[in-house]
């Protein structure tokens, strides 16, 4: 190890520990000295400029909430917040994976129905619950909200065309996006 990096490493590491007792400052410079390594990571496995700024905030805001746990003789500074940004980054792709698979199938399952006569009956009775249930809980969301959802993942709007459609901002579309999977997770989670 040369000394800048060790002299980086304890720069890091005493950003962390003043986190930990909650120096908004440090958490301002942190942001700064591995934001732009961290959005690099995380951009890596969602693909996506929007996306990714969103992880790497929820990221921050995990560092800064675990910043006491953190433990410098396990893990280097920059290896322990590089894994909390890359699980943030594979929980969203999960989340939103999972939301795609479920409007998919009931999208498959709807399409199906009307085109094919003979069906198993517990194939038959698991789709209709499944759109049951996903029709129910997008009821339950606000009306942008619900809309939102449906233009992106049923219909592959972008965030930026969902925007235009709203004539809104891109961070108000995120934002409903965000909050539309969470609900819809816990919805279908809550009613399996």
């Amino acid at each position: 190890m040369t000394a800048s990096h060790d002299s980086r490493n304890e720069e890091l590491i005493s950003l962390v520990a003043r986190c930990a007792i909650r120096d908004q400052a440090a958490l301002k410079t942190l942001f700064e000295r591995t934001g732009p390594y961290l959005n690099a990571v995380v951009y890596r496995i969602v693909k996506s400029d929007d996306v990714a700024k969103d992880v790497l905030q929820e990221a921050f805001l995990q560092i800064w909430n675990n910043a006491g746990t953190y433990r410098p003789h396990l893990a280097n500074p920059l290896t322990w917040m590089a894994s909390i940004a890359r699980y943030r980054a594979l929980d969203r792709l999960e989340v939103e994976q999972r939301l795609r698979e479920r409007f998919v199938s009931a999208d498959h399952e709807y399409s199906l129905d009307e085109h094919v006569s003979h069906h198993n009956p517990e194939h038959d009775a698991s789709a209709s619950q499944l759109k049951f249930n996903l029709h129910r809980c997008l009821l339950a969301l606000s009306d942008n909200i619900k809309r939102s959802v449906e233009l992106a993942y049923l219909y592959g709007y972008s965030r930026e065309e969902i925007a235009q459609t709203f004539s809104t901002n891109t961070n108000t579309v995120k934002s409903w996006l965000h909050r539309g999977a969470e609900r819809l997770k816990l919805c279908l989670e809550t009613n399996q």
